[in-house]
């Protein structure tokens, strides 16, 4: 059996080469991945009733874009609306704000 070569590990790195990401890491991991999967299957389903050449209308041929372009638009369209949609919705429910307890005032339920 080969030997298994091990880097040194920089300063401070927990054993096992494995670091805990940051807040802000997950937040942009949990938004971009929600939004992907979003937009996946929203082009399936969009795509499914609505053909491409129907969408660039009357344009001049050599003007046009290929239907993969549009399929590439219209699945970076629909990433960009469920980021917005994911951050908008992380953002609304962000620890600290009144309706999770955290704020000012007793948390729902408490009794005084």
């Amino acid at each position: 059996m080969p030997a298994v070569r091990t880097m040194a590990l920089p300063h401070g790195e927990p054993p096992g080469g494995h670091r805990d990401l940051t807040r802000r890491a997950r937040t942009v991991g949990a938004i971009a991945w929600a939004s992907f999967l979003a937009a996946c299957a929203g082009s399936m389903f969009f795509f499914a009733f609505i053909a491409p050449e129907s969408l660039l209308g009357d344009y001049p041929p050599d003007d046009r874009i290929d239907r993969i372009g549009v399929y590439t638009l219209g699945f970076f369209g629909l990433w960009c609306l469920g980021a917005l949609a994911s951050a908008l919705a992380l953002y609304l429910h962000a620890p600290g704000t009144a309706h999770d307890g955290a704020g000012p005032g007793p948390a729902p339920g408490a009794r005084p």
